[in-house]
């Protein structure tokens, strides 16, 4: 696990600019910093250390050939064991090290051979010279680009704010960012809070050369299940499902530095807490709660599973007092803004990790996802009416649309409005396209629409960059593509069985985690914000302070009469409905002060 740099094309980048680069994202790659320069070309590796740590040194390299590489490949030694009877040599037992032996028998479909999580940049200098720049399919790790502004040069970064240390950055912020943000509760992709930087998407392979650009993306096809009397059923579903994970996660749990699980209490984790307690000995648990008394507290489930697998655990606990320092400490860490009230046990959770001495740990992300496990796609699914997409697209937003059009300013709604903007039904509308395109069925439409174009960016980024801050790799099992294939195959009523969420997930999990846990209602891994903005708070009295303040960042985009009306109504009667825009509005404010960011005036 690494953080990346570079730049191809143009002038030669000096090397305090590419030192300022690596510095911006530290944390992710303390253990060592090294870069390449060529010419108008240079390549840059901030290392974690995981795998082969005596022999990884990056940029890996062959005759006209450079490499840096984010992630880790599953397979390597799979892989490593083929090019050996192709006359490659290794030192070593690095998974990066099979990359470019890789490129170089398979051209760019050589990321078809890989399983684990990547981005990786290629300096091609055999015939005409080129970078490549390419993404899992999941989207696992962030590759962020720009070009300058004669088009000559291309610069990208692993992080933003590492990309913004080269000089020609285009700083211009979108003035369409916030309506994204808060219609997706993140900036999705492949734009993001800057106007002329993109982000590359799961699964692509971006091309530079002479001052052009293409970008191609690649879908993953799905597995061919052989099912018993060749009839689908949801308890074979299991069995593929447990056979699977438990392979994947038998490579996840080897490395060369201490290996943990995350444990939040419910099914996913759980299931992967306990699949890992059976494949190995004395694993290490974590789980993280808030002191005092709070909805949605989910420690004793953790403490049963732990319990129930044996594990070492490790319960975190915040004090929701010190949340306004911790809020303006994670909020650092995010490249953009991101709604997930969750962030702030994230980033709090991954430091405990490292504070425990771990550097890898392994979380339940992507289940849901996979295998429709949240109520909104059921609901979505199920809505045979002609407007079902614009209360599905409602379900994804930090409020809902009436809100939002109260919540404008005259001047920036009408911008927005002009521009066709995300809250007024512009994705909903693509989204009722690809149904009525009949290429997958409705739920399956529905779930890969989020996997591949809302939970990269509102859930994946904020696992990956705040469990980097902490300088923690964050391995996700059911983000393998052979789970992605699997699940992609099955049919819709096998992942929803009448009434049953995420099906072959919980049946699989029956034999591994106490009943409790399976049988139990469906609850977020989220923090309880409508009963922590409450008069008596600290994070009530930090958004009084922040978003209603005289300096408050983002009034040039919100009324300050309507923030205060929300703010009135949490006071007077709590609830969603004022809770959610309110934490959305502090996290865009903190985000726009902690970069000193003024929005424009519309």
């Amino acid at each position: 696990m690494c953080r990346i740099y570079g730049c191809f094309g143009g002038e030669r980048v000096a090397p305090d600019v590419l030192n300022a680069v690596a510095g911006a994202m530290r944390e992710g790659g303390p253990d060592e910093q090294t870069a390449q320069l060529g010419d108008g070309w240079a390549l840059g590796n901030n290392r974690l250390a995981i795998q082969g740590i005596a022999h990884g040194h990056q940029p890996f390299t062959r005759e006209g050939l450079s490499c840096v590489f984010n992630g880790e490949i599953y397979n390597h030694r799979q892989l490593r064991a083929e090019l050996a009877t192709q006359g490659y040599s290794f030192e070593g037992d690095c998974d990066g090290d099979i990359l470019l032996p890789l490129y170089e028998l398979h051209g760019d479909a050589f990321v078809s051979r890989l399983e684990g999580m990547f981005a990786i940049a290629v300096v091609d200098r055999r015939d005409e010279p080129c970078l490549k720049l390419f993404t899992d399919h999941a989207g696992m790790k962030s590759l962020y680009y720009h070009l300058s502004a004669d088009g000559r040069r291309l610069c990208f970064a692993s992080e933003l704010g590492a990309l913004s240390r080269f000089p020609d950055f285009p700083d211009e912020i979108d003035p369409l960012a916030v309506d994204r943000y808060l219609g997706g509760r993140a900036i999705w992709g492949p734009g993001t809070v800057y106007t002329k930087v993109r982000t590359l998407e799961p699964g692509s392979t971006l091309r530079f050369a002479g001052g052009r650009l293409s970008v191609t993306r690649t879908t993953l096809e799905p597995a061919e299940p052989d099912w018993p009397d060749g009839v689908p059923t949801v308890a074979a579903a299991a069995v593929m499902l447990d056979d699977v994970l438990r392979r994947e996660l038998g490579r996840m749990l080897d490395a060369d530095v201490p290996v943990c699980v995350i444990t939040s209490g419910g099914l996913d984790s759980s299931y992967t807490t306990a699949l890992a307690a059976h494949l190995v000995s004395d694993v290490a648990s974590f789980n993280i709660a808030y002191e005092g008394d709070w909805p949605a507290d989910e420690r004793h489930f953790a403490a049963e599973v732990a319990r129930h697998c044996g594990t070492t655990h490790h319960q975190v606990l915040l004090d929701p007092a010190g949340f306004p320092a911790l809020v303006e400490r994670f909020v650092r860490h995010l490249d953009q803004p991101n709604n997930a009230p969750h962030s702030l046990s994230t980033f709090a959770l991954f430091e405990a990790v490292h504070d425990a001495g771990f550097k890898v740990a392994l979380t339940g992300d992507g289940a849901d996802e996979l295998f429709a496990g949240y109520a909104r796609f059921v609901k979505a699914d199920r809505d045979g009416s002609a407007t079902w997409h614009r209360a599905y697209q409602g379900t994804m937003a930090a409020a809902h649309t009436t809100t939002l059009q109260r919540l404008y300013t005259p001047e920036y709604l009408a911008h927005v409005n002009a521009a066709g903007g995300f809250f007024g039904d512009r994705n909903g509308d693509e989204l009722d396209r690809r149904v009525r395109s009949g290429k997958h069925g409705k739920l399956e439409t529905l779930l890969r629409y989020d996997q591949f174009e809302r939970f990269p960016y509102y859930i994946l980024r904020r696992v990956d960059h705040l469990s980097m801050a902490h300088s923690v790799e964050a391995r996700i099992p059911f983000l393998q593509p052979s789970v992605m294939r699997l699940a992609h195959a099955l049919p819709a009523d096998i992942k929803v069985a009448g009434d049953t969420v995420k099906a072959p997930v919980a049946e699989a999990a029956r034999r591994w985690v106490p009943a409790s846990v399976v049988n139990r209602p469906k609850q977020p891994f989220t923090l309880p914000i409508v009963a922590m903005i409450k008069p008596g708070e600290a994070l009530y009295d930090m958004i009084g302070d922040l978003v209603l303040g005289p300096g408050a960042r983002c009034r040039d985009y919100v009324r300050q009469d309507t923030v205060r009306d929300l703010f009135r109504l949490q006071t007077e009667s709590p609830g969603a409905h004022a809770a959610e825009p309110l934490w959305s509005l502090l996290m865009l404010e903190t985000w726009l002060s902690a970069r000193n960011l003024t929005p424009r005036t519309l």
